[in-house]
């Protein structure tokens, strides 16, 4: 599990609203051998870009994952994202486009 900073590119239909957002990301153990390398080409897909690493990948229990159902759907699909959005003009010192 680890956490990146993200914002919208301009064609990505959450642009308009979303000054950025950090996205949780949850994948098996195992499931890539560059964890951010793979979350941050799921992200592009997505229509954002990551700008930053909050959080370096490290194996986490489920008592300690941010959200117990996302962790356990990871074991499931072996990878979720979860996209934490802030507004464009809540920005305050965050990521701005």
């Amino acid at each position: 599990m680890f956490t990146l900073e993200a914002r919208p590119l301009p064609d990505s239909p959450d642009f308009a609203e979303a000054g950025g957002a950090f996205v949780t990301c949850y994948q098996r153990p195992g499931f890539a051998d560059e964890p951010l390398r793979r979350a941050s080409e799921f992200i592009r897909r997505q229509g954002w870009e990551v700008v930053a690493v909050e959080d370096e990948p490290e194996q986490v229990k489920r008592d300690f994952a941010p959200d117990a159902e996302h962790f356990d759907q990871a074991l499931v699909d072996d990878e979720v994202y979860v996209f934490n959005q802030w507004p464009v003009d809540d920005t305050d010192g965050l990521t701005r486009h």
